[in-house]
């Protein structure tokens, strides 16, 4: 690779930070509309529709190219407003698109548009095969998830002819791109659509199970990324487009930033391939939070934490009450004779999980996924390979799932255990990450797509049929009417969730061992698989960790997810399933589940519906609370027909 051919990518907000970015040295600019982006909670910046004609030619004119965010995910009544706003982009000269949902991929091929696709980080691309799928439908460019290492980076160029785009300055998220639903649960605002209200930067207290906490911190409040010494490393290891976060900063900040990164950028192209400290310093003295160097020399330990807040420039929210369902929440749905419901999906924990349920009916038993420390049973290879046989012996289909997050670092242990031959027998591998399904497809395997991959729309859906894909996961973040009006359009199964305990985040960094004092240099004690963990807030509401056998923490919603009374109104949207997550519950109480749901879907099949003793039983099972979120936040369900309302 030339170092001429290395580009400094500049935010912009307003007209006035694009001056400033351009008459600072950036190669480059990326700006969104005042629709269909990730940056929509302040009305003051974005750029109208003949304001974004305006940049690209002033941008043209000094030879800087323009990068619209078309980041978002979509729900299905925007898609149509969506195509035309591609197609009046695609007209204005943009150099390229930045997309997040693969909805945009499908119509930029209907509408035979020639502009670049570049893979947003919301992506979450963190291993080679993800990106060769990219590269094989049309992407020319990946934005590297901020968790890959430069290791990775280099094992990643090295296997595709991608351009490699990597944030070098800027705000740092707790979790794994594209994986952090807490905003969604909580506020019912998502972070995946832009309006993150922030629950990681709240105070915590972390504590063991039956233990006194062990201290009141932000433990989940990274601190801001600055790479300025680092340029020369990473275009070693093979990027090529640096970028600087901050479209919602004023002009005169983001024009400091792009000043001192075109120096260090000039550096490197002079030759000096040294880390240089002198431009880190000089942004030091104007820093929102402190400085960490993020995931690029591996993990991030205590050091990459703002424990005490007292460089947090603002918190957007604080913690709010949690209601959890009651009895007085149950409403019995009107009976409107026999319908061909749903069918049960389950996931289950391990071997005797699996043995409990395997005869009650069930449509698709889905093993896999991720191993958690500390749980009674994970999925071994053995275990995995006894579940496939029992489910061939006993005409049940075994779907075999892929965790949520996929590094570069996991992808030979998940190529190979796709490749063992009893993974013939699989009904399906259900796939979280695009990486999996390139690898599952290349083995010949039948692909499900999980709520990982965060399918919103129609559009969506189809794109991954056009990759292989046979039955989608809806998004966990769509509201009721969204789902509906989704479900009247694919042409692929649909499967939604409506039981099981709700993952918010998934994070590299660990919690608990930063508060159990161990350096970041000593080999880790594995307190997690010994003792359960939760952080707490304000209101003592407790947010479980499971630390899965990657080593990765799992932040979970206090309340598990139950749709059990709303599914009538279900089997009329035509999905084609709907899914237990029972992979944290014991056989005991994930068999009694399955009966409870089994019942009422026969008496959907006989139309018929009183559930309220089984409904109630559920709130006993489950005395840490259960909720109905995020699917009827907002709304309420009289008679079987949607109304705007209030839903506690």
């Amino acid at each position: 690779m030339e170092v001429k051919e290395l580009e400094l990518l500049a935010p912009a907000g307003k007209w006035e930070t694009l001056e400033v970015a351009v008459e600072n040295g950036a190669d480059a600019v990326y700006l969104g509309g005042k629709r269909f982006n990730m940056r929509l909670l302040r009305p003051d910046f974005n750029f109208l529709d003949d304001e974004i004609r305006d940049a690209v030619s002033f941008c043209h004119e000094h030879e800087v190219r323009v990068y619209v965010t078309v980041n978002n995910l979509y729900f299905e009544p925007e898609l149509d407003e969506l195509s035309d706003y591609l197609a009046f982009l695609a007209e204005a000269g943009v150099d390229a698109f930045i997309v997040q949902d693969l909805a945009v991929v499908q119509l930029v091929r209907e509408l035979a548009i020639n502009v670049p696709l570049h893979a947003s980080v919301q992506m979450g691309v963190a291993n080679l095969e993800a990106a060769r799928l990219l590269e094989k439908h049309g992407f020319s460019r990946v934005i590297l998830s901020k968790n890959v290492s430069l290791q990775e980076v280099g094992e990643i160029h090295a296997g595709t002819s991608l351009g490699l785009e990597y944030f070098v300055h800027g705000d740092l998220c707790i979790s794994h791109a594209g994986q952090c639903y807490m905003s969604s649960f909580i506020f019912g605002e998502s972070s995946n659509r832009g309006r993150c209200r922030k629950p990681c930067r709240w105070r915590y207290e972390i504590r063991p199970a039956g233990e006194k906490y062990l201290g009141k911190h932000y433990f989940l409040a990274h601190k801001d990324l600055c790479l300025a010494a680092y340029l020369a490393e990473l275009v070693a290891a093979g990027v090529t487009s640096f970028k600087v976060e901050g479209r919602m900063r004023e002009p005169e900040y983001v024009g400091f930033l792009i000043r001192q990164y075109r120096q260090a950028l000039d550096e490197v192209l002079a030759g000096n391939m040294e880390r240089n400290f002198s431009v880190e310093q000089e942004l030091s003295r104007r820093r929102v939070r402190d400085y960490t160097t993020g995931s690029i020399f591996g993990v991030p330990g205590e050091e990459s934490i703002g424990y005490s807040g007292e460089r947090e420039p603002h918190f957007p929210t604080r913690p709010i009450r949690l209601k959890p369902l009651t009895p007085e929440d149950y409403r019995d749905m009107p009976e409107t004779g026999q319908v061909n419901p749903p069918r049960l999906s389950v996931k289950v924990g391990g071997i005797y999980a699996f043995r409990s349920v395997l005869d009650k009916g069930i449509d698709a038993l889905i093993i896999g996924g991720e191993s958690f420390r500390g749980q009674e049973e994970s999925w071994t290879p053995g275990a995995l390979a006894e579940a496939v046989e029992l489910g061939r012996e006993n005409h049940v289909a075994v779907v075999m799932e892929t965790p949520r997050v996929i590094a570069q670092r996991d992808l030979s242990r998940v190529g190979e255990l796709l490749a063992r031959p009893e993974m013939r027998d699989l009904h399906a591998v259900m796939v979280n990450d695009l990486g999996c399904l390139q690898m599952a497809r290349e083995l010949g395997l039948p692909v499900w797509a999980g709520y990982g991959l965060n399918t919103s729309n129609s559009r969506a859906v189809s794109q991954l049929g056009y990759m292989g894909v046979s039955r989608v996961t809806a998004s966990l973040e769509l509201k009721f009417a969204e789902l509906q009006s989704m479900a009247e359009r694919v042409s692929l199964g649909l499967e939604v969730v409506v039981h099981g305990p709700l993952c918010g985040i998934i994070t590299d960094y660990c919690p608990v061992r930063s508060t159990c004092g161990w350096p970041d240099d000593t080999p880790c004690l594995a307190a997690c698989a010994n003792t359960e963990y939760s952080l707490l807030d304000e209101y003592g509401q407790e947010y479980a960790l499971r630390t899965d056998d990657r080593c990765r923490t799992h932040i979970y919603y206090p309340h598990d997810l139950c749709l059990f009374t709303y599914l009538p109104v279900l089997a009329e949207t035509g999905v084609t399933s709907v899914r237990v997550e029972g992979q944290h519950y014991r056989p005991e109480v994930l068999a009694r589940v399955v009966d409870l749901y089994q019942s009422a879907l026969q008496q959907l099949r006989k139309g018929r519906w009183d559930v309220k003793r089984d409904y109630l039983e559920l709130l006993k099972i489950f005395p840490g609370g259960l909720t109905r979120y995020p699917l009827l936040r907002g709304e309420k369900l009289d008679q079987g027909i949607m109304i705007r309302g209030e839903c506690q």
